[in-house]
């Protein structure tokens, strides 16, 4: 019985990481996202997504804006030092999609991909390895 009891707990454990991960990673994209040029009720980016999902007045949309261009320097500079980290994850993300993919699609995910990293390191958001 304590075999599985361990095993369940590991799993448990397991789950809790990638969840952990996952969220990071996406507040991560969110916050970078936020940042974009485009406007704030475009699906995509952190201020559309609060914008639809609180239904944020104009006046709203344009203070969450500003709070998140006043904290935009300490995110930046946590994200400096966490960048490398997430290489790793992100290449193993990027490999396993591509398994589930059509080599037409895969093309085009290169393509894709070419195009984020090359609007990152405009930004200056990515060091490519």
């Amino acid at each position: 019985m304590a075999p599985r009891s361990a095993a369940a707990r590991l799993l448990m454990l397991a789950f809790a990481l990638g969840a952990l991960v996952g969220g990071g990673i996406m507040l991560l994209v969110d916050r970078t996202m936020a940042k974009d040029d485009r406007p704030p009720t475009q699906e995509g980016g952190y201020l559309g997504r609060l914008t639809s999902e609180l239904s944020l007045t104009e006046s709203q949309q344009s203070s969450v804006k500003e709070v998140l261009r006043r904290h935009e320097p300490a995110m930046d500079s946590v994200w400096a030092e966490v960048r490398w980290q997430f290489d790793g994850p992100r290449q193993a993300v990027a490999r396993d999609i591509r398994t589930l993919l059509t080599p037409e699609q895969v093309t085009k995910y290169e393509a894709y991909l070419a195009r984020r990293d090359s609007a990152q390191r405009a930004k200056g958001k990515h060091d490519p390895k």
